[in-house]
């Protein structure tokens, strides 16, 4: 069998939605020599799709899409302008100006292009926009040339059978528009991503033509893309009725809520039963494993006895991707479970965010809270806290009777699940004696100011030379913490160290598991182990002026403050001294 070229391996991974690895074949591609215009164009697409707008459009121009003479190519730039438009709030009146400004300009960008090309596609994104933008007359004009092209009137694809719908929507027939979408969402290559690539305008021309939000959901449901989940529940013995019970309950939530994507562990008992059925309808598995594999078979696998171990192995081998919260071993620390299955709910919502859905939570629960960091009734409770919709299966009767797992030595030190943030300052070293003063006072010196911001919420601090060490209890303190540092030094004179260039700081920020402990030698609390190497080996490999986090930090950060920050995936990145090539993400503010 032929293997599969990297343009139509990247644009496989576009059609199901998964943008990161869309991005990482096709860069690994080029790097490796690949000249394809195609290629480029797809990456493009997939940084554009992400919410990475000004990576995307740098790389339109350094690859030359302006002057292709595909006019999907040279649409690219336009997308760009009218994926800005549409994230400026329409409620805010003091920005009702500035978006519709902002539609305007998509608007002439795809017209010229449409005019250029007769192609469909720029031209019914012309048309979406002029009507978004209240330039009714026009938009209807162009959906009506669009409505007398062969292929949008006899349309034999899914993109052709969309546009004619969405034509059909801005001229007013909604009935007929209808049954477009009926036909779009049955087409062979109603893909997950092409779904979300048009629903997401489509909703906004339904609330432009009046339907209210309940009407638009029903009128595009034939199109609409997968639903993402975060999966847990308990671990219990094999019972083939109680299974039989439990499948059918969970069988039937994935068909209500069309599940195509699922993120979490693969305990025994709900963990695999959860992965069983979505495979079996055809869904991707994401397992997010909370440490070594070997320790968390004897934890939760082995324990539960019966064929557990063999069908979390068939589970295992059937995964789309298996990722690790951390590479540790078990070390007797409840918040090892407790923090794998946040990142588990983390990168749930980020794949739901290129989607364009909101991601639910199922779970196979008998309604008892957990006491500690850990357990389903823990894992419903962290949902629900960040606003997320939790579906309950109810456990009912299942045999919770577990052999005692293999513990390691009891955990004598103290443990938190924090954020670790890095710094240094590239050319530190080549300072000149005489420069280290205006160093220490000012860029260190303002450092200290912002630190000064966090009085209650720096757990520990430290400095050497030109580094810093801070260690927060959240992953949005952190966040706030890093673009506040690089913030304050926009106005510093580089002239005064003797550069003739501005720089910046290094950041690099991660979130996980550490030990907490008075340092023998400063007498201060300081945090040291795995995770902390790891967020030590970030900083190096970023940017000056960059800040670089963690996939774990921006899955929790999705969580927790998803309508402050932002974090643009950045690709996978080799660390500093050899540790390994992890998906890197850069921080910025929302807005």
């Amino acid at each position: 069998m032929e293997t599969p070229d990297a343009t139509a391996l990247t644009q496989a991974a576009i059609n199901n939605g998964n943008l990161l690895l869309a991005y990482d074949t096709a860069i690994s591609a080029i790097n490796e020599g690949d000249a394809s215009v195609e290629l480029r164009h797809l990456i493009v697409l997939a940084l554009a799709r992400m919410g990475n707008s000004e990576q995307a459009m740098a790389l339109f121009h350094q690859y030359g899409l302006d002057s292709s003479p595909d006019a999907h190519h040279r649409s690219i730039a336009a997308r760009i302008l009218k994926d800005a438009a549409f994230g400026i709030s329409p409620t805010a009146s003091s920005a009702r100006d500035e978006r519709k400004d902002a539609l305007l300009s998509a608007y002439h960008a795809y017209r010229v292009i449409f005019e250029e090309s007769g192609d469909a596609y720029p031209g019914i994104n012309a048309a979406s926009l002029a009507f978004l933008a209240g330039q009714t007359d026009e938009a209807v004009a162009i959906a009506e040339t669009l409505l007398e092209l062969a292929e949008i009137a006899e349309p034999d694809n899914y993109f052709d059978t969309a546009t004619q719908a969405e034509a059909l929507m801005i001229t007013g027939r909604l009935d007929d528009a209808q049954r477009s979408l009926n036909k779009a969402g049955a087409m062979p290559d109603a893909n997950a991503g092409a779904r979300a690539s048009t629903n997401r305008q489509l909703e906004l021309v339904g609330r432009q033509a009046g339907l209210d939000e309940q009407a638009v959901a029903a009128l595009l449901a034939p199109i609409a893309p997968p639903s993402v989940i975060h999966f847990c529940g308990h671990i219990f013995l094999e019972n083939a009725e109680t299974e039989a019970r439990l499948k059918a309950a969970i069988d039937a939530f994935l068909d209500e809520n069309d599940v195509g994507y699922a993120y979490g562990a693969l305990a025994a008992g709900a963990d695999i039963l959860i992965a069983e059925a979505v495979l079996a309808r055809g869904g991707e598995l994401n397992v997010i494993m909370p440490f070594a594999q070997e320790d968390f078979i004897a934890q939760s696998i082995t324990p539960a006895g019966g064929s557990w171990l063999k069908r979390y192995e068939a589970c295992m081998a059937a995964a789309s991707s298996i990722n690790y919260a951390t590479e540790m071993h078990y070390v007797g620390d409840p918040d090892q479970f407790g923090y794998a299955s946040k990142v588990a709910m983390g990168q749930a919502v980020l794949r739901a965010q290129y989607l364009g859905r909101a991601a639910k939570q199922l779970a196979v629960w008998d309604g008892g809270n957990s006491t500690g960091p850990a357990g389903t009734g823990a894992d419903v409770a962290a949902w629900k806290s960040y606003g997320g919709d939790s579906h309950i299966i109810d456990a009912g009767a299942i045999d919770r009777n577990i052999a005692g797992s293999k513990n390691p030595d009891e955990d004598l030190y103290k443990r938190t699940v924090a954020a670790i943030l890095f710094t240094d300052f590239p050319g530190f070293s080549k300072l000149a004696e005489a420069s280290l003063p205006a160093f220490w006072n000012g860029v260190m010196g303002s450092m200290a100011n912002v630190l000064d911001n966090y009085p209650d919420q720096i757990l520990a601090q430290n400095s050497w030379g030109d580094a810093l060490l801070a260690v927060t209890p959240d992953a949005p303190c952190a966040a706030s913490l890093a673009l506040e540092l690089q913030s304050s030094l926009q106005d510093f004179d580089y002239a005064l160290l003797g550069m003739t260039e501005r720089s910046g700081m290094r950041i690099g920020v991660h979130f996980g598991p550490a030990y907490e402990t008075r340092d023998p030698i400063t007498g201060k609390t300081t945090f040291y182990g795995t995770e902390v190497s790891r967020a030590a080996r970030i900083e190096p490999v970023t940017p000056p002026g960059a800040v670089f986090v963690t996939e774990a930090f921006a899955a929790v950060l999705a969580l927790e403050a998803p309508e402050l920050y932002k974090c643009r995936y950045a690709g996978n990145i080799e660390f500093a001294k050899g540790y390994g090539t992890y998906p890197i993400y850069q921080l910025t503010y929302r807005n």
